[in-house]
C-alpha cells in the first residue's frame, strides 16, 4: 500500500473492500490519512529542510572560503622584502620594497622591477626555478 499517495491508497482499498463490506468502507479509507497534512505540519517540515541546506551550504562552501581568505589575509601580513612570489596572473619575482601599504615593487628579472598590489600577490614561494633561475641564465 502506498502512503504517501492517498487516491493510490484509495484505489487498492476499493478494490479488497468492495468485495467484503461495499461502498462505505470504501469511502472510509479514502478519508483516513495516515499522516498529518495540516498547513502548520508542511510549513515546519519545510523549514526543517531549509534549515538542513542552510547547515550542507554553510559547512560545504562558506567555511572553506573563509578559512582560505584567513590564510591569504595571514599570508599578506608575512611578506617582506627578499620574499620570492607567484601573482595571480602567473608573474614570478622577488619583493624589493613596499610603497605604502598597498603597493610592492617586485623584481621579475635582473634589473626589471614591477609595481604591483599587495592583493594580486597569490603564494608566497622558495622554489629556486620559481626565483627565475634557469639553466639558459648565464
Amino acid at each position: 500500500m502506498n502512503f504517501f499517495s492517498p487516491a493510490l491508497a484509495a484505489d487498492d482499498n476499493t478494490a479488497a473492500n468492495s468485495t467484503a463490506a461495499g461502498q462505505g468502507a470504501a469511502n472510509t479509507a479514502v478519508n483516513t490519512v495516515p499522516y498529518d497534512l495540516s498547513a502548520e505540519k508542511m510549513m515546519q517540515d519545510n523549514f526543517i529542510i531549509l534549515g538542513v541546506l542552510f547547515f550542507i551550504f554553510y559547512f560545504i562552501l562558506i567555511k572553506p572560503q573563509q578559512k582560505r581568505v584567513k590564510q591569504h589575509q595571514e599570508m599578506m601580513k608575512s611578506l617582506k622584502k627578499g620574499i620570492k612570489i607567484i601573482t595571480n596572473g602567473g608573474i614570478i619575482g622577488t619583493i624589493i620594497k613596499f610603497e605604502g601599504d598597498d603597493i610592492a615593487v617586485v623584481e621579475i628579472a635582473q634589473g626589471v622591477r614591477v609595481r604591483i598590489s599587495k592583493s594580486s600577490i597569490a603564494e608566497v614561494t622558495d622554489d629556486k626555478a620559481a626565483s627565475g633561475e634557469s639553466a639558459n641564465d648565464n
